[in-house]
């Protein structure tokens, strides 16, 4: 096993400084290992990147095993005990121990696992519907090999191992509300997911709960149905609500402009319905107001320096030179277009008056660089410069450029 050192901190900060291509192609390269051991922690910088970026993964039988409890696994220095979660570092010993009870079976059953990949839902459903309850009976009473490797000691195994069984032994009948988050998920597959786990208890409800929020396109509601469902639900929904409500905004400034423009939908769309939740009131009415306005001047500040690192920068250039490509220029309108979608995006969130500014200022910019454009064709053409315009700030907008170049010439 791959130890903690000089090469795993310096990969993760490539991991950390990559751009979007960069970065998935560095996922891929980990999936492929069987085992990746300390290797895992290369990802730790990019998570709440990857969380916004969603790769479709190799479906190794680890992955396939937490799934159910994606949104109950943290970081080790963030586990505390008593709550309900898992520290990524038990996820390995845990699965060591699954596999020696499975046997060769299992891991023939891992190695059929691993030609799906985390997007293929009726794998999933088939695969987990066989693995997630065996799972739960194969658990052993005591600390496995490989358990001290987590940092953690035996009672602390007899806590996780209760709470993963009790998730496992429902799975069949919590995936489908997983499966179907982006549609709510629907009612009844979220009382039917809850219902399953409260025998498990407060803690397993929660963790459940963790992972229908973490993917859920109506969190709020499905935290109210969860406030009816357990004997403890409200308090359960409210803590989960308030976790969400402290999760940070989207890492805009590292995203492409397109992949920020849909995480900035997704996260208004949440926010949106977050609002008319009966569980959010008081402070937690704060937390939400709060949630939103980091996510507005982050998106805000991502926008400004896009626009002006990409679009004016990539314009300024182009205009300057002799010759230019096709694929240059749609390269422009495409910046043009995915900061467009990015700023109707970011508006949803608040700050208007920003956008506007940044709008203006950028468009006169780009209108100044018609007086250098090619008027023979083989550089970039005034009708090019407009067409961007018209893109990035509207077609009256475009329509003025042109103009003002034409009057000009």
């Amino acid at each position: 096993m791959i130890r903690p050192g000089k090469e795993v901190r310096q990969l993760a900060q490539v991991a950390h400084t990559a751009d979007d291509e960069a970065l998935l192609r560095l996922v891929g390269l980990l999936d492929e290992l069987d085992v990746r051991g300390h290797l895992d922690s290369v990802l730790a910088p990019a998570r709440n990147r990857l969380r916004w970026l969603r790769p479709a993964r190799r479906l190794r039988f680890a992955r396939l095993l937490f799934l159910l409890l994606d949104g109950a696994v943290v970081d080790a220095a963030e586990w505390r005990r008593g709550t309900p979660t898992l520290p990524r570092t038990v996820l390995l010993p845990l699965v060591g121990a699954l596999l020696g009870a499975l046997g060769e079976p299992g891991k023939a059953f891992a190695a059929g696992c691993s030609r799906h990949k985390s997007d293929d839902l009726e794998a999933i459903a088939k695969l987990g519907g066989t693995i997630w309850p065996q799972a739960a009976a194969l658990l052993p009473a005591t600390p496995p090999a490989g358990w001290s490797e987590s940092g953690l000691g035996a009672a602390d195994y007899t806590e996780i191992v209760a709470l993963c069984r009790a998730v496992w032994q429902a799975g069949p009948a919590i995936w489908p509300a997983i499966a179907a988050a982006e549609a709510g998920p629907p009612e009844d597959l979220v009382r039917a997911a809850l219902a399953a786990v409260v025998p498990g208890g407060p803690a397993a409800v929660a963790a459940t709960l963790s992972t229908l929020l973490l993917r859920a396109s109506a969190p709020g509601a499905v935290a109210e149905i969860a406030a009816s469902v357990a004997p403890a639900g409200r308090a359960v929904a409210v803590q989960a609500l308030q976790e969400v409500l402290e999760q940070p905004p989207p890492p805009f400034a590292e995203l492409e402009p397109e992949i920020a423009a849909e995480a900035a939908i997704d996260l208004a769309d949440r926010l949106d319905e977050l609002a008319g939740c009966v569980l959010i009131e008081g402070e937690r009415q704060g937390l939400l107001t709060t949630s939103r306005h980091a996510a507005a001047t982050a998106c805000r500040a991502t926008f400004a320096a896009a626009t002006r690192d990409r679009l004016l920068l990539n314009a300024t250039r182009m205009s300057g030179a002799t010759a230019i490509s096709d694929a240059d220029v749609a390269a422009l309108e495409s910046d043009a277009r995915h900061l467009r979608i990015l700023e109707m995006a970011g508006r949803r969130l608040g700050g208007d008056g920003a956008y506007d500014q940044v709008v203006r200022t950028v468009t006169i910019q780009l209108t100044s660089l018609l007086a250098r454009a090619s008027p023979d064709g083989t550089g970039l053409r005034p009708i090019d410069l407009a067409r961007c315009i018209e893109i990035f700030a509207g077609p009256e907008a475009g329509a003025q450029a042109l103009a003002a170049a034409r009057a000009a010439a």
